[in-house]
């Protein structure tokens, strides 16, 4: 048996996955709505799910914005950026991305500088939240 404890941030790698697992990582991120949370756009060679787990916010993937909530799972194809550019409720998001064909990273891929700096995610309060 395999454990892994999301909450101490812990996550499969292709280090850590089991062989013959069909991912190359999975994890979770938290995307806070105290103002000092960042991501990055970026891409991966492999696609990608996401399962929204909690909160709400948009996100982009290619050219389209999206308004994510609890319980929507979200396919981003290999090759194409996605972002979140802001969070209503605070996020938990699972993700798993598809195993890795030999001599690939499984990193954030940035097309530009800008995009690898990681920018402030903004706080959309909803009316009757303020």
């Amino acid at each position: 048996m395999l454990l892994i404890r999301t909450r101490d941030r812990e996550r499969l790698t292709p280090n850590t996955i089991p062989e013959g697992y069909p991912a190359s990582s999975v994890g979770r991120f938290r995307i806070r709505t105290d103002g000092t949370a960042r991501f990055d756009r970026h891409h991966h060679h492999v696609p990608e799910l996401w399962f929204v787990a909690a909160g709400a916010g948009t996100v982009t993937i290619g050219d389209q914005q999206v308004s994510v909530v609890a319980g929507d799972i979200l396919h981003t194809p290999a090759d194409t950026d996605h972002d979140i550019i802001a969070v209503r409720q605070e996020l938990l998001v699972f993700w798993w991305t598809a195993p890795l064909p030999d001599g690939v990273s499984g990193a954030h891929l940035h097309r530009t500088g800008e995009q690898a700096a990681k920018h402030l995610v903004t706080v959309d309060r909803e009316p009757n939240h303020a």
